[in-house]
């Protein structure tokens, strides 16, 4: 109809106005997720706040949005030439003032690196800082100045003497990593000279652009924006929430099993940003045929929310339902998930051949998931405060309880998996394989049992045979030695050779310490 014909060219050019108006090149800011914080959505907006030297009408970029002092983020400028002096205003604060300050809001001023600067000027500019690799990356940056809040509504001026760093490339860094419930946020703005400029749209307010643009799209089948969503969901500027919106949107537009239930883990911070990435260029360009190894992949590195997440939204059809299926009889996914309630009772409701005969099964002598320990990583996840935790007293943590099985940076033995870029999981993925090794098991590790005749029983990971005997390496990642003439009995384990109960032998200061550790070798940055 005439109408219809008419709402779709109205939502075509809305859709248009709003990418347009959410194009991260002509953004001067980007926000990045403070590590360990569960609530990641994006503080910054702008707003008008007073001055100490009686201006009341100049715009600011805060981090207290309405109902929003426990968020974080860290704000990103685009790169600009450092003048030999700069000032500026910043308010806000860093706890309660009756208290110390805690050191956790910050503006820094970094010079962009020498080494490969130019090629990493449009990280920056893009806002490529989403994940611990990428931070690490920012923290090679030199640290030219920083100013901490004043503990002050009202914005005090700051102004730095940069002579020695004139005319080389740098940026600003504005981290709120506050999640107190008052006074957790800072602001900051009236940049002289004007090397930066407060946006005249929050940043907070592209993403919701954006997410808005990606839904018309799908509404309303705007064949023609498809490649603009496809552009952004690849961009590492664009907001993880409205990565998650664009990529179900494209999937709807062209369905497929393994793609729909991967398509909501690309606005999840809690999966690795390689998967992410992954997952997003699978469905940016439509390749199907990728998307059996992503899936793969994802149920080898995702937590176990995720893991459940992913398998329910395979299970909802047939297809998917199978899928799931096999990845179990091959060792790919957890059998363990087929009996979280949310996951049997799709696959229940899918109806595939012979369900229930398939899921007992699967699951014969597989343990039932862990309240317990469920509840000691929740605990220990909300306990983790990445500022008091410290990665050198952590390597000493791994050099004692780890590196007897694990390697990393070329340190330790290995026995166990190889940890180099282990960082790149994510804290909730490090305190699920740490405090419940038998979770997410990958079949290359699974532990060997073996009966012998003298009514002993010796388990360890496998690792080869020599003449009449097979060599075991066990829990202490010392090797052993059984004869064959000596064995009645020789099984494989869906369980780890790792002992369950680091929770307890680790205190709580020195379990934080080791995360720090592992946390701070993640992937390397891409180039």
């Amino acid at each position: 109809t005439a109408l219809g014909a008419g709402v779709h060219d109205w939502g075509e050019e809305l859709a248009q106005r709003l990418l347009d108006s959410a194009d991260a090149k002509a953004l001067d800011w980007s926000n990045a997720p403070v590590e360990g914080m569960a609530n990641t959505a994006n503080p910054w907006f702008v707003q008008r706040r007073g001055s100490s030297d009686g201006d009341k009408s100049s715009w600011f970029l805060c981090s207290l949005p309405p109902g929003g002092e426990s968020l974080t983020g860290i704000l990103r400028s685009k790169p600009f030439a450092i003048p030999a002096k700069l000032s500026f205003f910043l308010a806000g604060h860093d706890g309660y003032p009756d208290k110390p300050p805690q050191k956790k809001n910050v503006d820094r001023l970094r010079l962009l690196s020498d080494r490969g600067s130019a090629s990493r000027s449009e990280n920056y500019a893009s806002g490529a800082f989403e994940n611990a690799a990428a931070l690490r990356a920012a923290l090679q940056d030199i640290l030219v100045a920083e100013a901490w809040p004043p503990r002050n509504d009202t914005a005090q001026m700051v102004t730095w003497d940069l002579s020695q760093f004139a005319g080389r490339q740098g940026y600003f860094e504005v981290v709120d990593g506050d999640n107190g419930n008052a006074y957790a946020w800072l602001a900051i703005g009236r940049f002289d000279p004007s090397v930066v400029t407060v946006p005249k749209v929050s940043p907070n307010a592209i993403a919701h652009r954006q997410q808005a643009a990606a839904e018309l799209v799908g509404a309303l089948s705007l064949a023609k924006l498809e490649p603009r969503l496809a552009q952004a969901l690849v961009n590492s500027a664009t907001d993880i929430g409205a990565c998650g919106a664009i990529a179900k949107t494209l999937v709807a537009l062209h369905p497929g099993e393994i793609l729909a239930a991967l398509a909501p883990l690309v606005g999840e911070h809690a999966v690795p940003i390689n998967l992410r990435r992954q997952i997003a260029q699978a469905i940016a360009g439509s390749e199907s045929s990728e998307s059996q190894d992503i899936l793969n992949e994802a149920f080898r590195t995702l937590t176990r929310r995720l893991q459940v997440e992913l398998a329910t939204s395979l299970a909802s059809n047939a297809a998917g339902a199978e899928h799931l299926l096999r990845l179990a009889a091959e060792g790919r996914a957890p059998a363990a998930i087929l009996l979280e309630r949310a996951v049997k009772d799709k696959l229940l409701a899918s109806k595939p051949a012979n369900i229930n005969e398939r899921i007992a099964q699967l699951t014969k002598g597989v343990a039932a998931p862990s309240g317990e320990l469920q509840k000691l990583i929740d605990e220990r996840r909300a306990a983790f405060d990445p500022k008091k935790a410290s990665a050198p007293r952590g390597e000493k943590v791994f050099t004692l309880n780890c590196q007897p099985c694990h390697q990393i940076d070329g340190a330790g033995n290995v026995v166990g998996p190889q940890l180099d870029g282990v960082g790149g999981r994510g804290l909730e993925r490090l305190l699920e394989d740490v405090l419940d090794p038998n979770r997410n098991v990958d079949p290359a590790f699974h532990t060997t049992m073996v009966s012998l005749k003298d009514g002993d029983v010796q388990s360890g990971l496998f690792r080869r045979e020599e003449g009449e005997a097979i060599v075991l390496a066990n829990s202490a990642g010392k090797e052993v030695s059984i004869p064959k003439k000596d064995i009645v009995e020789r099984r494989a384990s869906t369980t780890s050779l790792m002992p369950e109960n680091f929770g307890e032998i680790i205190s709580p200061a020195d379990f934080d310490d080791l995360m720090a550790f592992l946390l701070a070798h993640g992937p390397k940055p891409t180039k």
